[in-house]
């Protein structure tokens, strides 16, 4: 098998450049909601009070760029310690994806269909550019 390792020197510009674009995209994705009446202010995550927080444009920021930060570390130990870490990164990303897909679901009570639906599209815009921009970084 081809050694298709990465020069982890591009990591860190493709991890900013996935953390603008999905924070950007998904912030955009989250008003157009917002206006159109798909995220509602009184449906959140549960605080441990009992309260309910809001899904507001902040969490949406954190939720775009967390998870590009958790990929970029994953993607390096990968570089370190496998012959082939995109193709690894790209099945362990899919998976993960899907099963995200649950999340709002799940961890929303009362949460619409509508605004679940549109928070996993949120879900896949982070992956998208996760895996356009790091797909990007040269080769060694």
């Amino acid at each position: 098998m081809k050694n298709s390792k990465l020069k982890l020197s591009g990591l860190p510009k493709a991890a900013l450049f996935a953390a603008l674009a999905g924070v950007v995209i998904n912030a955009v994705l989250y008003y157009i909601g917002a206006s159109a009446g798909i995220m509602d202010p009184n449906i959140g995550i549960p605080k441990p009070d009992g309260s309910v927080e809001a899904i507001t444009v902040v969490p949406v920021i954190i939720s775009s760029i967390v998870p590009v930060v958790v990929a970029a570390l994953f993607l390096a130990l990968l570089n370190r310690f496998t012959a082939n870490p995109l193709r690894i990164f790209a099945i362990v990303a899919i998976i993960l994806v899907l099963v995200t897909f649950a999340n709002p679901f799940m961890g929303i009570p009362n949460v619409t269909i509508g605004m679940a639906l549109w928070l996993n599209l949120m879900h896949v815009v982070v992956a998208g550019s996760v895996w356009y921009f790091f797909s990007k970084i040269p080769k060694q």
